[in-house]
């Protein structure tokens, strides 16, 4: 029996387009690459996620790659990253819906410490009974690891969550514990006709 549903938060809670983002940094197709993949898909970010390197170290390692008229744009996206969340209206609704059917809702989400400030702006978090940010625990989904520090965290039994993700490798791992899930594509009444055909809502 589900008792308990655990969302991501970036793509899932809140809009998220990174080709989009990243275009209000800079303003041509080479200077875009630079950031995508030396900045956003790099090992110092996800030492920021983990907690195990600050802002300021990420921002000198990266600079030490990148082209120096770049070095200022980087800086500013670090310290600027989503502080401010498009929400997602339609996902509101679906939280606020499957809180008042009385699941427990949850966040476990790969972020940085910055998330303690932009996720003030994030409606949907203030329905979380429990939140699992990576860089406070060390660890990133979809290790393994993670999932059962989540578990314990909050003493729950994987069997009794369902978790929401846009990665498929994140739910993929979930399940290998016994936690249930589905990938969110984008498409919240698709997700909802999902969870009608898990019973986990009602068919409007």
């Amino acid at each position: 029996m589900i008792k308990n549903i655990v969302f991501d938060m970036g793509n899932v809670l809140t809009v998220y387009n990174a080709r989009e983002y990243i275009y209000g940094y800079v303003d041509n197709e080479e200077d875009f690459r630079w950031i995508k993949n030396h900045l956003c898909a790099s090992v110092e970010w996800l030492r920021m996620d983990r907690g195990t390197m600050t802002d300021e170290e990420a921002v000198r390692s990266v600079c030490r790659r990148v082209p120096a008229h770049l070095h200022d744009t980087v800086e500013r996206f670090v310290r600027e990253y989503r502080m401010v969340q498009p929400p997602n209206p339609p996902m509101e609704r679906l939280v606020e819906e499957l809180s008042q059917n009385g699941y427990d809702l949850y966040l476990m989400s790969n972020t940085s410490h910055r998330f303690r400030i932009f996720s003030r702006s994030v409606r949907s978090i203030q329905y979380m009974k429990g939140i699992w940010i990576s860089c406070e625990h060390g660890l990133l989904k979809p290790e393994l690891a993670a999932y059962q520090d989540f578990f314990r965290t909050f003493s729950l039994r994987p069997e009794e969550c369902f978790f929401i993700d846009d990665m498929p490798a994140n739910i993929e791992a979930a399940g290998n514990l016994g936690m249930d899930g589905c990938v969110y594509y984008g498409d919240v009444a698709e997700l909802r006709h999902f969870l009608c055909t898990r019973a986990l809502i009602s068919v409007r």
